[in-house]
């Protein structure tokens, strides 16, 4: 698994996913029959059975263009925000699209069902489905009884981005000696106390993607360094710690992970990495407003 991370990483890194849906979404306000509109009686609009088809008159002030799909006869655009359909009495839908958002699927109500030469009006809004949100999410590590803790910060939209900082609050460990991971300093053996000592810090930022409603995608880079240290015995009754080489690391810092929300409590779960020889797990809850 370790030897493909780091082209996962690469991939996500370099070409974040692009998904279909738009910003911003057509929704109906209302639809209701106009009884002073009287231009489909004296002006109609015929279909083949020639008799008067009903004019709706669709109201949208924030768009510029719309283009319409279904059983329409004819089409007026009178004015900013106005757009006039003739449309055959007993049609049961339209659809209508503005260059930048997702389409309406407007299915006429049982209850006002099109009428021959009577007039109607929809009146339309638009929904911004991918509202500016901000994240603040505490953070929790752990790899092989090595806890870290950490805050994450994002903002965005369909598209943001987001900082990750975190340590375990001991800041102090800089040891003076060294050893490999079978203990011996400089090839000789050393007697050590069986006593450790840990130190993790990494800050990292990357990319916050909306894949859904629900789902966040978070991969980022950084630097780091995770020291481990044990103590030994030097001379004359004197100890000190010596960093563990083979399991210190420093260097640049990967991560990736998934949000989840619920309402505007978020969830991660993610993985991080020191050169892709030190792994953690990573989770989190905070909000997401």
């Amino acid at each position: 698994m370790k030897r493909f991370l780091p082209a996962l990483f690469l991939v996500l890194m370099l070409c974040p996913c692009r998904l279909a849906a738009q910003d911003k979404r057509i929704y109906s306000r209302s639809f209701d029959p106009d009884i002073l509109e009287l231009r489909a009686k004296t002006d109609p609009v015929y279909d083949r059975n020639n008799q008067p088809a009903a004019m709706v008159s669709v109201f949208l002030a924030s768009v510029d263009s719309l283009s319409f799909k279904g059983n329409i006869l004819g089409q007026l655009h009178p004015g900013p925000g106005e757009w006039i359909l003739y449309i055959p009495a007993g049609s049961e839908w339209v659809e209508v699209a503005a260059e930048g958002h997702d389409p309406l699927h407007f299915d006429f109500p049982t209850d006002k069902p099109l009428l021959s030469a009577y007039g109607y009006t929809l009146n339309l809004g638009v929904l911004h489905t991918n509202p500016l949100r901000a994240l603040i999410m505490p953070s929790f590590s752990y790899n092989q009884s090595h806890y870290s803790y950490g805050l994450m910060l994002g903002i965005g939209k369909r598209n943001g981005g987001y900082i990750h900082a975190k340590s375990d609050f001991n800041f102090g460990l800089d040891p003076t000696l060294s050893c490999d991971d079978a203990g011996k300093v400089d090839g000789v053996q050393a007697w050590f106390t069986g006593n450790a000592k840990k130190s993790r810090l990494a800050l990292t930022g990357g990319y916050l993607r909306k894949l859904s409603d629900a789902f966040y995608l978070y991969v980022g880079g950084g630097y780091g360094t995770r020291t481990l240290a044990w103590e030994m015995y030097v001379d004359n009754g004197q100890y000190d710690y010596a960093r563990v080489e083979p399991q210190s690391f420093a260097g640049y810092e990967a991560e990736l992970g998934l949000i989840v929300r619920a309402g505007i409590v978020a969830f991660s779960a993610g993985v991080q990495t020191n050169q892709f020889k030190y792994y953690e797990a990573n989770a989190g809850i905070g909000l997401m407003f």
